[in-house]
């Protein structure tokens, strides 16, 4: 009798773990929610929950010399956080088809992201991708890295595969944040040792930003050479750009025109309406370091009052601020002396249009 007793409780003990590894997403995801709910952090009114559904694409080089991948949206679903009723589908505010940098994602604090990546099997990368973010709160479970790396699993996913990744935003998260793939394609050549360092995703193109506005709906802003609050909803537009070891990858959003998301590629014209917000977003991606400079233009450094004109940032450091434009033509520009010769620069116009113009793509 002892023995079937026995067996009957390994038998349990088995299945019980069978299912614990089959669904070990939901099981530290659950224990991370269930620690946050203990802690004493501000509830907030609103908390959308964000189902996203991103896939990797190859981006044909129409000139040859390299395949570059890109991350597309393919489906951007809120619902309330709270109930789960459904509130809205914005999938058509971003670009069609993979870009780089990949969609910008604008959330808030308190909200919670469901992150779904793809690797199609005939148009995605050849080898393991993943996405790895910045900022934002999650479980290992949901890193984005190497086994070697997190001590867990490979949470990258191979040709036809697909990962589910939990985020979130919880108090302190807001800023602007990079994602990007962590296991640099494993099969793909880029790295000597793939996924255990962040050199070579330049490379790829793998790489997007994920933006935090605060829950207070405020930012500081430089306005007629004062700190001034604004609210986050009187921005215009945000432009945000990686900054390479060889050029500035942009996005845009523009506010004016229903959040419509545009794909600007490399170096190109920014442009604005006389007096209107902007809130430009730097992030150092490679392995130099930049100096921006905005000609005729200064702005806070950002958490101070501090009024600068020029700013030095290095790999994997940000630079966000935002200001007024006012009618005229300036540059932007990496001033070391190598990216500037290397054409690391590109207008910013202040006029009564406002339109960007997109620089070279890969594809044309």
């Amino acid at each position: 009798m002892n023995y079937y007793r026995h067996f009957s409780l390994i038998l349990i003990a088995i299945l019980a773990s069978i299912i614990v590894i089959g669904n070990l997403d939901q099981v530290f995801d659950t224990i991370y929610e269930q620690n946050q709910s203990d802690s004493e952090e501000p509830v907030y009114p609103y908390p959308v929950l964000h189902k996203i559904d991103i896939s990797v694409q190859k981006i044909e080089k129409s000139g040859g010399g390299g395949d570059l991948y890109g991350y597309q949206l393919d489906q951007h679903l809120l619902f309330n956080a709270n109930t789960g009723e459904f509130l809205n589908n914005i999938t058509h505010k971003y670009s069609s088809g993979p870009t780089i940098p990949g969609a910008s994602l604008v959330i808030e604090e308190g909200d919670t992201v469901q992150l779904t990546l793809t690797n199609p099997k005939n148009t995605g990368a050849p080898g393991m991708v993943s996405v790895h973010v910045h900022g934002i709160h999650y479980s290992i479970a949901s890193d984005g890295t190497l086994g070697i790396l997190n001590g867990l699993r490979d949470e990258g996913v191979k040709p036809g595969q697909s990962i589910r990744y939990h985020w979130t935003a919880g108090p302190g998260t807001a800023g602007t944040w990079p994602y990007h793939d962590h296991t640099l394609g494993l099969s793909l050549g880029h790295s000597n040792s793939p996924g255990t360092n962040m050199n070579g995703a330049e490379t790829i193109g793998l790489f997007g930003t994920l933006v935090i506005d605060s829950h207070t709906g405020k930012t500081l802003a430089l306005i007629d050479d004062k700190p001034t609050k604004v609210d986050i909803a009187d921005i215009s537009k945000d432009v945000l750009c990686y900054v390479t070891d060889d050029a500035f990858w942009c996005d845009q959003i523009d506010y004016r025109n229903n959040a419509q998301r545009t794909a600007l590629w490399e170096n190109p014209t920014i442009g604005l309406k006389n007096d209107e917000l902007v809130r430009f977003h730097l992030y150092g991606m490679g392995t130099d370091f930049h100096i921006f400079e905005l000609t005729g233009y200064k702005w806070l450094e950002p958490g101070t009052t501090n009024v600068i004109s020029k700013k030095k940032f290095g790999p994997l450091e940000n630079h966000v601020f935002t200001f007024q434009g006012k009618n005229g033509v300036a540059e932007y520009r990496d001033t070391l002396s190598s990216h500037l010769l290397s054409g690391m620069k590109g207008e910013f116009i202040v006029d009564d249009m406002g339109v960007s113009i997109p620089g070279k793509s890969p594809i044309n």
